[in-house]
């Protein structure tokens, strides 16, 4: 089953920036302590991102035993983080903090423990504030893998704030944050 969305009729495509390092790139994480790509996240999912090509971006998750739902397949929280994280990855074009509006997701096929998952997520146009973005994934590696077959997909609403924005948590934070992309707050 497929959701409904529609994009606006306004949407405009972000120009990339004239020092985007390009396709292959490694992306670093935007905060050291998230959850989804931190390097400084013990407990975290250690998602690892690249450009792709114009408004791409690739990622890859590991589905650990630990990230288990039903016997023996991911668990769609673990599924729905990973697709926040590449759509919010693939928003990092933009050079400013983005904070998740809405997202939508599409679960079309099992994803099994011990499964290798590439993310492609992008930017498919912007509106003042709002970013559209959607992503697919698909088994690359392990039980099932068919880099031809799309498992899932996923369409999000994302809003750029101000760096100001995480102020309001500061005495919440676990760490220190490191942020190369204007999200910390300290």
């Amino acid at each position: 089953m497929s959701g409904t969305w529609t994009l606006p009729d306004d949407l405009a495509l972000p120009e990339l920036p004239d020092d985007h390092p390009g396709a292959g790139a490694p992306i670093p994480a935007h905060w050291s302590r998230c959850f989804g790509c931190g390097d400084d996240q013990p407990a975290g999912m250690a998602m690892q991102f690249t450009f792709g090509e114009g408004l791409e971006v690739t990622g890859m998750l590991d589905v650990a035993n630990r990230y288990q739902g039903g016997p023996g397949f991911i668990h769609g929280g673990i599924l729905t983080t990973a697709f926040d994280e590449a759509q919010g990855m693939a928003c990092m074009v933009l050079r400013r903090p983005v904070v998740t509006g809405h997202l939508q997701i599409d679960f079309a096929a099992p994803i099994p423990l011990g499964s290798v998952l590439e993310l492609r997520a992008r930017i498919d146009g912007t509106v003042r504030r709002k970013v559209y973005t959607s992503a697919e994934a698909r088994i690359v590696e392990g039980p099932f893998a068919d880099p031809d077959v799309v498992v899932a997909t996923s369409r999000g609403l994302f809003l750029t704030v101000a760096a100001e924005h995480f102020d309001r948590a500061k005495d919440f934070v676990d760490g220190v944050p490191v942020s190369p992309h204007g999200t910390s707050s300290v």
